[in-house]
């Protein structure tokens, strides 16, 4: 039988930054080796539970590129696999099944202290020598009666247990320092530590990837495979993420509570996905100490990657980092796909705009807009942004006419090269079709006046833009064309 290994995230919200790395780092695994990948629902913590959360997961999912073999596939399934259900909610009778057997194998114990223990899956001992140590009479007293009642994990005194991570290698463990944790709660909803052994064993898992802060349960889950006579699966427990707090400026752990990006905000600004997926992979591993490669395909990935190279330490997510990989994936896009790219972002997000200006402007005129923006965009979602001075009509701005720094200081002289601007946009000889065309004619033109180009194309950029920061005048006059040009030019001429 193939090794089979999954992603089991718990729809307790959006998913975040290290629900897609996990997904990703196990995906890529399991396509190298030839594995099976599968996709669980771990919904046990019912008071956490979040409806619309599966159906996230399932979009992020899809929109990184990773399909799973087998998986709980949301409410419509069109095929149950063999190890169906999928879903831990569903799977709740196998819960207590296996929990009674535990304790028939010494590996688990009744728990009837007052209801109020089990707010916490830790008791304030780390071991109850009084439930763990009642006799068979007193149990069987005690449930015959009815008293309610809760099952921990019975860990065995005085042992050392050795455990074994592929990331972090192998450590001895006192079990003197384990709490006899809560497996079955007394609604008969299993705890992780339960539901993930029952399901692991019972789905043929082979390896677990699961992120670092899971590290400290490990000497749990590798005696409850021991006690239950299972054999466990490979664990990897993969580093977590940093980020630089805006408050203080220093490093923190990425947190959802202090509303770092997740996977929703990347996917509604409208980053690739295989931008995404290039830099996450980077964040916590590297094929070669001596590889300079930054950019891979994901089949190039599914070759090199190897869980065993992924990092110890903590990785650092820097939105900046992401902008400029993005950047260089949408530079390298053929126009077309471009093209395409942006009608899906727009029609999916920004409908308004898609409608009413985007839908209602020819294809060739999006185009040239397009391939001006190609090198200037971060992500997809600022191109209505970026745009908004080209589609629409915005107020002159006359204050940056003038430029010091460019020893442009005399209004009257800006005024002079407007009007020299005007004069070449309305010569029957100047071919619009053609970007190098207006270059030439331009340059040609300013040249014969003995002026320096800069200073002559800085006010022609305003008074096309009114913006500070644009595309250059060459762009902007090839993007806007003739009549709209001289329109923009002559406006703001009129009003200094």
């Amino acid at each position: 039988m193939a090794p089979r290994t999954r992603f089991a995230p718990s729809p307790t919200w959006a998913p975040h930054i290290w629900h897609l790395r996990t997904a990703m780092y196990a995906w890529l695994e399991a396509k190298k080796n030839g594995w099976i990948f599968f996709m669980r629902l771990e919904d046990t913590d019912q008071e956490r539970f979040v409806a619309w959360s599966a159906d996230i997961l399932i979009d992020c999912i899809k929109w990184i590129g990773i399909e799973p073999d087998e998986w709980f596939m949301g409410e419509n399934v069109p095929e149950k696999w063999e190890y169906w259900p999928y879903v831990q909610s569903k799977r709740k009778d196998l819960y207590k099944k296996y929990a009674l057997e535990l304790i028939e194998k010494w590996a688990a114990f009744y728990c009837f202290c007052p209801k109020q223990q089990e707010v916490s899956e830790v008791t304030s001992n780390l071991h109850d020598h009084n439930c763990r140590n009642l006799s068979k009479e007193e149990i069987e007293t005690k449930l015959a009666k009815w008293t309610p009642y809760i099952i921990r994990h019975k860990i065995p005194l005085n042992e050392h247990i050795i455990i074994e991570d592929m990331v972090h290698g192998t450590q001895k463990i006192d079990t003197n320092t384990l709490d006899d944790s809560v497996l079955l709660k007394s609604d008969w909803h299993a705890t992780y530590h339960l539901a993930h052994l029952v399901d692991d064993h019972l789905m043929k898992t082979t390896h677990v990837v699961r992120w670092e802060e899971w590290l400290p349960s490990l000497p749990k889950h590798t005696l409850l495979f021991k006690q239950a006579w299972f054999e466990a699966p490979k664990y990897v427990h993969l580093a977590l993420i940093m980020i630089i707090d805006k408050e203080t400026w220093t490093k923190r752990k990425f947190s959802k509570r202090k509303w770092d990006p997740g996977v929703i905000d990347i996917m509604q600004k409208w980053y690739l996905p295989e931008a995404v997926f290039n830099y996450l992979v980077f964040l916590w591993w590297n094929p070669w100490e001596w590889e300079t490669k930054e950019f891979y395909t994901k089949e190039e990935l599914i070759n090199v990657f190897d869980l065993a190279d992924c990092n110890k330490s903590w990785a650092l997510f820097d939105i900046e980092k992401l902008n400029w990989m993005n950047s260089k994936y949408i530079a390298n896009l053929e126009t077309n796909e471009l093209y395409t790219r942006i009608e899906e972002y727009l029609t999916k997000y920004d409908k308004d705009f898609y409608e009413n200006i985007f839908s209602k402007s020819t294809k060739e005129f999006n185009i040239k807009i397009l391939k001006e923006l190609k090198t200037r965009l971060r992500y997809l979602g600022e191109y209505k942004e970026l745009t908004t001075f080209i589609y629409g009509e915005p107020n002159a701005r006359t204050d940056l006419l003038l430029n010091p720094k460019m020893k442009i200081d005399n209004i009257e002289i800006v005024k002079k090269w407007l009007k020299l601007a005007l004069d070449i946009l309305n010569s029957d000889s100047l071919d619009f079709s053609e970007l190098d065309n207006i270059k030439d004619v331009f340059v040609e033109k300013i040249a014969t006046e003995w002026l320096k180009n800069g200073q002559v194309l800085w006010p022609i950029r305003v008074a096309l833009s009114w913006e500070e920061f644009s595309p250059w005048a060459f762009e902007l006059i090839y993007i806007l064309w003739k009549e709209k040009s001289i329109q923009r030019i002559q406006k703001i001429f009129e009003k200094i």
